[in-house]
């Protein structure tokens, strides 16, 4: 029986418009009465995902910025900072690269400091409590990720520059078309699965993931049943068990009530 289920947010669980399924909360509390953990798994931060779910974070567990930072019933349980070195380094080959733009999320915010409209556009549709700043190598925070917006499309562009440069010193993975993350070796959202589910008792058989992009690879390999969104990257079908709706079609809540009404 599944007791603990997890979700990537964008282009998985929202809609293009950054939107809950209409039945997210009626679904919760379904999931509540049937005492099944739900946790919330994504590249978003903290910072933002409170402002996501106000009033209610105590209703879920978080897995954030794709798990460099996990809270378990309201309380931070694990952080990964990357060293200020890393981060200096990092800045300055993304200003090295024609199109990429760091942003780097911490403890206390987002920061960025390129000031076109596209980027702060962008930037908008992911954070919400973000600060643009003058010169973001100046800025005095733990980051625990650096987002890097890359109009060049980071598959082909930035990933392979920074995988020859920190391939054994920093977790790489691209999050969408136009964006790529850096976080500490060995973070991703899979490992930070593992360390909720050995927190709450709940097995890897006993899990549910949702996910469709690259940075949801280890999440998905991590829950018995793992599900790809039909908008999915094609590479995740490979990974994932079974395939859901869109997330425009509530992709995620579709299963999961599909799933729990099978159960009877």
């Amino acid at each position: 029986m599944v007791k603990l289920i997890a979700t990537d947010m964008d282009g998985t669980l929202l809609n293009s418009k950054k939107e809950l399924p209409p039945d997210f909360w009626e679904t919760l509390d379904m999931l509540d009465s049937k005492n099944v953990r739900f946790c919330i798994a994504s590249g978003r931060s903290f910072t933002t995902l409170k402002i996501n779910f106000d009033g209610f974070t105590d209703r879920m567990n978080f897995i954030c910025d794709n798990g460099a930072f996990i809270v378990i019933d309201g309380k931070p349980v694990s952080v990964s900072i990357i060293p200020a070195e890393t981060v200096s380094e990092l800045i300055k080959i993304c200003r090295s690269l024609e199109g990429v733009t760091p942003v780097l999320c911490g403890m206390n915010g987002t920061y960025f400091d390129d000031c076109t409209s596209e980027l702060y556009e962008e930037v908008s549709r992911f954070y919400l409590n973000f600060t643009r700043v003058d010169d973001i190598a100046k800025v005095k925070d733990d980051i625990f990720k650096v987002a890097l917006c890359d109009s060049g499309n980071p598959m082909n562009h930035s990933l392979p520059v920074f995988r020859e440069k920190f391939g054994d010193s920093l977790s790489l993975a691209a999050s969408g078309p136009l964006w790529m993350d850096a976080m500490n070796q060995g973070v991703n959202k899979g490992e930070a699965l593992k360390i909720i589910q050995q927190h709450l008792g709940v097995s890897r058989e006993e899990t549910m993931a949702f996910g469709d992009y690259f940075n949801d690879t280890e999440l998905l390999q991590n829950a018995e049943f793992s599900y790809a969104m039909a908008n999915s990257h094609p590479d995740m079908f490979k990974i994932a068990k079974y395939r859901t709706d869109t997330n425009e079609n509530c992709g995620v809540t579709k299963a999961i009530n599909e799933f729990f009404h099978n159960q009877h």
